[in-house]
């Protein structure tokens, strides 16, 4: 018997099981060793910058009197106060009372005051803080794309003399990747931006981990630069936080170096379907609702055999997260449905109402949450108060069980 812990909002399941194969992905790079410091991997980007000065010397070059830094907001676990760490001492103590902190949210929710403080640490008090609104009233329209997104941006980023980004490398389900261009494009656009750009994501190359002719990354990609950002600061993570890579400089190249790294480092391949497959989102902030925990089906959900069973272990402690996810599978019983709600009247947040229906015409979905059980019921969905009640009857010498810990983190496909 094996035991085998699995996060769960900020703790970690144990669970006891025989003959289950653990489909995590690597926790380290070889290219780091295991004593490398994550602050000195990110500053040692920051001295060695892709196809731009060091950010040093174009602070002394451009003397800028506003300084926006755009942050992850509070659905990421990106390691922000430490990235911020490594941008001041660049930066220099002559220009740290220009700078001002963006909050990416894109259309989420704004983070509350211990958000906030869980995002930026000590910098809580010591800068400016802008929270991007999607319908804000002094938006700033940049350009229209040749997909017909028209962009419109945060004014404190278009004004701001000097713009930087920052942000995580890792697995998006219809972007390919997240970082780089996406911290614009949605992290500070509008909402109508955002809902036109997304809405791309019915193509069949918007897909995790394809950057090829994804049209969500190529439009993203020209509405970045509209307003391009003077440097970039992105990290790639591993599951348990611990600093992979970073690469600063150039917007398209800090993506095109920090993808390569992330496809080693989250992609992983098995040489057969599993008949369940219990996949944890990775426990908070990852599962603090299931818009966000959805990303994890998305990933994996390839790795069960057709009319298998996927069980998502993740806590919701937000619930829901989005009321037109709510609204749309609740409205939408099928995939069929829910694509062609797609198709004629894309709305934000129903997106995720696709993806769900598009998984459950393949197989049987389940969850372990502290969702209301009603309501999964309602959309078809089986509900669990544990792993081992989900589990409970089944004939493990039977069937192949998979178990993934971190869920939004690997991309699970037969090989």
């Amino acid at each position: 018997m094996t035991k085998i812990q699995i996060p769960y909002g900020t703790k970690q399941i144990d669970l006891e099981i025989e003959e289950a194969e653990l489909l995590d992905v690597e926790e380290g790079d070889s290219r780091r060793t295991a004593t490398t410091d994550n602050v000195d991997v990110i500053k040692d980007a920051l001295r060695k910058p892709l196809s731009t000065k060091r950010l040093r010397e174009i602070m002394a070059t451009k003397n800028p009197k506003t300084i926006v830094i755009v942050v992850d907001d509070h659905t990421r676990d990106t390691p922000t106060e430490m990235m911020l760490d490594a941008l001041t001492e660049e930066i220099g103590e002559a220009h740290k009372d220009n700078i001002t902190l963006l909050v990416a949210c894109g259309t989420h929710s704004p983070p509350t005051e211990e958000d906030l403080k869980r995002i930026l640490g000590k910098y809580f008090n010591q800068y400016t803080i802008k929270i991007h609104d999607c319908d804000a009233e002094d938006l700033v329209h940049v350009g229209t794309t040749s997909r017909g997104t028209p962009v419109s941006l945060n004014r404190n980023y278009v004004e701001a003399d000097m713009k930087i980004l920052t942000g995580d490398i890792t697995l998006h389900y219809y972007a390919g990747f997240g970082g780089g261009r996406k911290s614009i494009l949605p992290g500070i656009s509008a909402r109508e931006a955002i809902k036109k750009n997304h809405a791309l994501l019915v193509d069949e190359h918007a897909r995790t981990a394809n950057l090829e002719r994804n049209p969500v990354h190529l439009d993203m990609s020209e509405a970045a630069a509209f307003a391009p950002p003077e440097f970039v600061l992105n990290i790639i993570a591993s599951g348990n936080g611990n600093v992979v890579d970073a690469y600063a400089g150039d917007l398209h190249e800090v993506l095109h170096k920090g993808v390569e790294v992330a496809k080693d480092l989250f992609c992983r391949e098995t040489h057969e379907l599993f008949d369940i497959l219990v996949v944890s989102a990775g426990g908070f902030p990852k599962d603090r609702d299931l818009y966000q925990a959805t990303k994890a089906i998305e990933n994996c959900y390839r790795a069960v055999v057709p009319g298998g069973k996927l069980i998502l272990v993740a806590e919701c402690r937000d619930g829901i997260g989005d009321p037109y996810f709510e609204s749309w599978m609740n409205d939408s019983a099928t995939y069929e449905e829910a694509e062609e709600a797609i198709k004629t009247n894309f709305v934000l947040g129903g997106h995720k109402a696709y993806y769900m229906r598009k998984v459950m015409k393949h197989l049987g979905l389940s969850i372990v949450s502290e969702l209301d059980a009603h309501l999964l019921r309602r959309w078809q969905i089986k509900t669990y108060m544990s792993v081992g009640e989900a589990l409970a009857g089944v004939k493990k010498d039977k069937v192949k069980i998979g178990i993934v810990r971190k869920g939004l983190d690997a991309l699970i496909m037969r090989r």
